[in-house]
């Protein structure tokens, strides 16, 4: 094909090929511009069927002019002998290649990237086409930043209900919704999911769904068996977080509605850190020129911005999104002195006797919220996971970890006696090498402990035996940990314990408490994801409102004021974003939404008085 003519185009080389098609780059005879020529394999184009296919997504990519879509030039028609469409040439490279280049991108790069990608699908969508394929391998970022959404060859038309296209015949499964791998029928929210599977993966270098072969993929995306995101990205911005976490629900019903809500959301995590598109500096041909120099500077910026954001929240009373904001610090740089002052003052300012029940719970948590930032953990959202927990195989964890300190040497009573003349370090040797690519991040020793009695029947562990470091992996969230109610250490802290099985309990007064059953071989290195789950708060309703107003919360009916406890109401995830709406005989209706109603909770604001 390399040197020959379709039509009026040279066929120049090859640069890509897939399941359906081999993609040459070409250059039109006449008007010598560089094109895209797209062949259809020849296997493909002898079916009368698939060349219909491909007419149809030629059409449908024809009517799209949009500059985050890639642009149709040519067409070969059915007749021609060889099947092809010609498109512009991207001088540039796929989120793919990128990814592998630099490995995981900054928060903010991410967003930037992923606000062009929504833009584009919901020009997409509202034309009425979905594109059913969306992968880092059909995202381009050309060299002066421009990104270019490709390869609607298996996208159809929202009405054309004759065309039967199943996800088990087309798409890429790791990228695939759920819906999708089972081949229910697909809306606009199909795409979002893959849209949130490509930013998971360019934030955190993994895909949030993995599997030994296409089988065992699809049953992991059906059921939602993933990793949250901060457990492989610590240092992420716990906003982007947020957008990828919804994005990427089981349910259809929980994802965001549109693309273009996620690109409100994206652009407002732009906002939060201080990144405006427009600047020259922070445009991602900036990123593409210099992607070294770009993040130094974002991480200058961010110290900056963030910290002045932090201040700005906790003036406000937000006390859980300003240490959303100083949690990401702490994972850059746990040992920023301003950030720790800051918390400091929370502290001191909330560690006064409290009046009513709200401001105890205020206080209580802001004291615990600071032994979390003195440790480096801070609060993100966190999925909703069983109560009890079984271990994971360290390699089901797969976050790099950045360094891990060489634990403290122990005394040698805790592991036995040591043979003479050998230091205790040797015992140590086996479990202080460097860790596994796991967890975030690396977690400081904490104290031994012994194990579980063992089993009638089986053989008493050998005092020669090295002992195991086990990692209690809690993400952004922290936890003290207890064995039959001896306190640990923290979850930020790696534990060196004999081989043995043991039943741990996970405790904060912030979190839930969760039990882990967890068994330990000589010399292993074991990491336990666990998620941690907010306790409840409640949404106070002060007197100015009649007892008599409905209260509705994200659209749920939760009965009236009056028939509340206290007229509270409980949230049971306050770390998510709550609309709370009322609606009043004689007040009229009122509604309001917080970002999150933190430990502490809230109280509605009071209605408005009446004009005079």
């Amino acid at each position: 094909m390399i040197g020959t003519t379709l039509d009026k185009y040279e066929v120049l080389q090859k640069v890509g090929e897939g399941g359906m098609a081999t993609v040459y780059r070409g250059r039109h005879a006449t008007l010598k511009r560089d094109v895209a020529i797209k062949v259809l394999h020849p296997h493909l184009s002898s079916s009368l069927r698939n060349r219909k296919r491909f007419a149809r997504e030629a059409r449908a990519i024809e009517q799209l002019r949009h500059k985050n879509i890639l642009e149709i030039f040519d067409y070969s028609g059915l007749e021609a002998s060889d099947c092809y469409i010609v498109t512009e040439f991207v001088d540039g490279q796929t989120l793919t290649s990128l990814l592998q280049q630099r490995g995981r991108l900054p928060s903010e790069i991410v967003a930037l990237i992923g606000v062009h990608v929504a833009r584009a699908l919901s020009y997409a969508h509202q034309a009425g086409i979905l594109h059913r394929d969306l992968k880092t391998d059909n995202v381009m970022v050309r060299v002066d930043g421009t990104v270019k959404l490709m390869d609607f060859g298996i996208a159809r038309f929202l009405d054309e209900s004759q065309v039967t296209m199943t996800g088990a015949l087309v798409g890429s499964p790791a990228f695939m919704s759920p819906e999708q791998a089972k081949e229910s029928p697909l809306d606009v929210r199909s795409d979002l999911f893959a849209l949130g599977t490509v930013l998971f993966y360019l934030v955190t270098g993994h895909l949030p769904f993995s599997g030994s072969n296409a089988s065992l993929i699809l049953k992991n995306v059906i059921e939602g068996n993933r990793p949250h995101v901060t457990e492989l990205a610590p240092t992420m911005s716990a906003s982007l977080a947020d957008v990828i976490e919804r994005a990427l629900s089981v349910e259809p019903s929980g994802r965001q509605s549109s693309a273009a809500e996620i690109d409100q959301a994206l652009t407002s995590c732009l906002t939060e850190a201080g990144i405006d598109p427009d600047d020259e500096r922070w445009q991602l041909r900036a990123y593409v020129d210099d992607a070294a120099a770009y993040e130094a500077r974002l991480e200058a910026h961010l110290t900056e911005v963030l910290v002045a954001a932090g201040r700005e929240r906790l003036e406000h009373g937000d006390h859980l999104a300003a240490l959303r904001l100083f949690n990401r610090l702490l994972s850059m740089d746990e040992d920023n002195t301003e950030v720790l002052s800051l918390v400091q003052g929370l502290h001191v300012s909330v560690a006064r006797p409290a009046r009513d029940r709200r401001a105890r719970l205020l206080a209580g948590g802001a004291l615990l919220l600071l032994g979390a930032a003195l440790a480096g953990l801070w609060l993100l959202v966190a999925r909703s996971e069983p109560r009890v927990t079984e271990a994971a195989p360290v390699a089901q964890i797969v976050a790099p970890v950045p360094k891990v300190a060489p634990p403290t040497p122990l005394p040698p009573t805790a592991f036995g006696p040591v043979p003479p003349n050998e230091p205790p370090q040797a015992a140590l040797r086996a479990a202080t090498t460097a860790l596994a690519p796991a967890v975030s991040p690396s977690p400081p020793p904490s104290a031994a402990i012994a194990p579980e009695p063992t089993p009638v029947g089986e053989a008493e562990p050998a005092p020669q035996e090295a002992p195991a470091t086990l990692i209690l992996n809690t993400g952004s969230y922290q936890a003290d940990v207890y064995w039959r109610e001896q306190k640990l250490g923290t979850t930020r802290e790696q534990h060196m314990i004999p081989p043995g099985i043991y039943e741990l309990s996970l405790r904060s007064g912030l979190f839930q408490t969760e039990v882990i059953k967890v068994s330990v071989a000589p010399g292993e290195k074991k990491v336990v994801p666990v998620t941690l789950r907010v306790l409840p708060s409640t949404i106070s309703f002060p007197a100015g409102w009649a007892s008599a107003c409905v209260v509705s919360a994200n659209g749920a009916d939760r009965g009236n004021i009056g028939g509340m406890a206290d007229r509270a109401l409980t949230v049971d995830r306050p770390d998510r974003s709550v609309e709370v709406r009322l609606e009043c005989p004689e007040q009229g209706t009122a509604t309001h939404t917080w970002t999150s109603v933190g430990p502490g909770g809230a109280s509605f604001p009071l209605p408005a008085p009446p004009a005079p």
